[in-house]
């Protein structure tokens, strides 16, 4: 028997196949979405920015790279802003649950909040769903002004409760000892 009598066909059919289901595999993530949103001081969103952001690694974004965007998008139309939120809209869906995800039938949270300014990790996502892949920054509008209380600048006052009713808090001891203090010396002068 020769190699080349050998039927190699459904190895073609079988690629031809897959070829069709290519979209629905998953894969890593290049790029995601970079979506800005400004908020003024009245909590109204301003202005919203979408921009595609080429990983410079796959599946993550790098720390160095997150605050080179918070430098570059703090400053817009001459005002400042600092970060509120950072969020990552990451579809993780298994290919099997396409069906189910479509008719809305399984519970999707695809939605994290980002606690530190470090790296981020996207996990692989199906093909045809990548551009739905977000990082999205809440950037709220810096007040310069400074709130006074009753015009008031002296610190406040803290108070601290004791434990038990016959243990006198420092002020009182302090105000105790100098009452005595003052009655010594008044008595040492008379005499």
């Amino acid at each position: 028997m020769d190699y080349k009598e050998l039927d190699d066909e459904w190895i073609k059919q079988f690629d031809e196949i897959d070829e069709l289901y290519k979209d629905f595999y998953k894969d890593d993530i290049y790029y995601v979405n970079l979506k800005i949103i400004y908020v003024n001081r009245d909590s109204v969103i301003e202005k919203v920015k979408q921009i595609p952001f080429l990983m410079s690694t796959i599946n993550r974004i790098n720390r160095e790279e997150i605050i080179q965007i918070l430098k570059k998008y703090a400053l817009e139309d001459d005002r400042k802003y600092f970060l509120l939120s950072i969020l990552r809209y990451n579809i993780v869906l298994e290919p099997d649950e396409i069906k189910y995800y479509l008719l809305d039938s399984i519970d999707t949270n695809y939605l994290n909040i980002i606690k530190n300014i470090d790296t981020i990790y996207f996990q692989k996502t199906i093909n045809m769903l990548q551009d739905l892949n977000d990082l999205i920054l809440i950037f709220y509008e810096k007040t310069n002004e400074i709130k006074k209380e009753n015009n008031n600048t002296s610190t406040k006052r803290i108070y601290l409760n004791s434990l038990s009713n016959k243990k006198k808090t420092i002020k009182k001891r302090y105000k105790d000892n100098n009452i005595f203090y003052s009655n010594n010396v008044s008595t040492c002068d008379r005499t």
